[in-house]
C-alpha cells in the first residue's frame, strides 16, 4: 500500500488529502499490506481448528491423552502467531523528493539523503514476476518499495520516474 502524501498538479492523490510539498516535489509513504483477513482466510482458519478440535476429542475418549496436549498445543502456537502478527509493525518506507534533494527511510535502514541530479532510478524488470526498484547515487545503491506489491511497485515505479524526470529538467511533472 502507497499514499502520496504531496502530490505535484495534476497528479492522482491516492485518495488522500495531499499536502503541498515547499517545491512542488513528491512525498511517499510506503507499507507494507496488512489488511485484515479475508473472508477465505476466515473460513480456513475456522477449518483448521475444527480439525484441531477433531483431533484433541477422538484420542481423548480412547484414552490416548497425549495427542490432545499437541493438538491443543497447536492451537495455541496458531492464535499466538496470528496475535505477533497482529502486534508486530509493518515494513514501512519513506520517499521524499523536493527542494533538489531525495531522502529515503526505512525502518530497518539509515536514512538516506542525496542530490537529485546525481541520483538515478533503476528499474529492474529481468524476471518479468520480480519488479525491483533501484536508486543509486555514485557508488551507493538501495531497493526501495520492497515492502509493495507487483502492482503497487509498477505504479510507484512510473511516478517516481516521472518525477525524477522533472526534477531535473526544473519543471513541472507531467500529468498522469
Amino acid at each position: 500500500m502507497y499514499a502520496i502524501h504531496s502530490c505535484p498538479a495534476g497528479q492522482p492523490d491516492a485518495g488522500h488529502p495531499a499536502r503541498r510539498a515547499e517545491q512542488g516535489g513528491l512525498i511517499l509513504h510506503l507499507q507494507a499490506n496488512r489488511s485484515h483477513l479475508s473472508q477465505d482466510a476466515r473460513v480456513t482458519f475456522t477449518v483448521l481448528i475444527a480439525v484441531f478440535m477433531a483431533m484433541a476429542i477422538l484420542p481423548a475418549l480412547r484414552g490416548q491423552w497425549l495427542v490432545p496436549a499437541y493438538a491443543i498445543g497447536a492451537m495455541a502456537l496458531l492464535v499466538g502467531v496470528l496475535d505477533w502478527h497482529r502486534r508486530t509493525r509493518p515494513a514501512t518506507e519513506w520517499l521524499a523528493l523536493d527542494g533538489g534533494r531525495l531522502l529515503w527511510r526505512s525502518l530497518a535502514h539509515e536514512t538516506v539523503e542525496w542530490p537529485l541530479a546525481a541520483t538515478r532510478f533503476v528499474i529492474d524488470d529481468a524476471v518479468p514476476a520480480r519488479l525491483r526498484l533501484f536508486l543509486e547515487h555514485r557508488a551507493r545503491r538501495i531497493e526501495i518499495a520492497t515492502c509493495l506489491g507487483l502492482d503497487e511497485r509498477r505504479a510507484v515505479a512510473d511516478l517516481i520516474a516521472s518525477e525524477l524526470a522533472a526534477a531535473r529538467r526544473g519543471a513541472a511533472p507531467p500529468a498522469l
